[in-house]
């Protein structure tokens, strides 16, 4: 009879996060496991934990894995993180400049135009 090697997964467990970034923290995952997990560099991970919205399927399917969690509730979590993050604000229009009148000449202080001999 052959023996085969079976990888025995931990119990399942339930945790509480409303955003990836939270979920990542509670399961222990660090960037390191998740750049490789999901084949990316560190710039592109920063940005899929600030952006999950940004996150391809190829992605979700690599993070579905490592987390052990199912696709069907990490794209419920993104999507709520997503729905649930405040609009940006809108930036304050600057005030026009105010055009300033050039300020009197002083008796005795030199002139801007160049004097030209006739």
């Amino acid at each position: 009879m052959t023996e085969h090697a079976i990888s025995i997964q931990p119990q399942p467990s339930t945790v509480t996060a409303s955003t990836l970034a939270e979920l990542l923290k509670q399961t222990g995952t660090n960037t390191l496991q998740f750049t490789e997990a999901l084949g990316i560099n560190y710039r592109t991970a920063q940005r899929r934990i600030k952006e999950p919205e940004t996150m391809t399927l190829v992605e979700l399917w690599g993070l579905s894995a490592l987390l052990r969690v199912s696709e069907d509730q990490l794209v419920k979590l993104i999507r709520d993180e997503v729905m649930n993050r405040p609009a940006p604000s809108e930036p304050v229009p600057a005030a026009p400049a105010e055009k300033k009148a050039p300020a009197p000449k002083q008796p005795g202080q030199p002139s801007d135009k160049k004097s030209g001999k006739a």
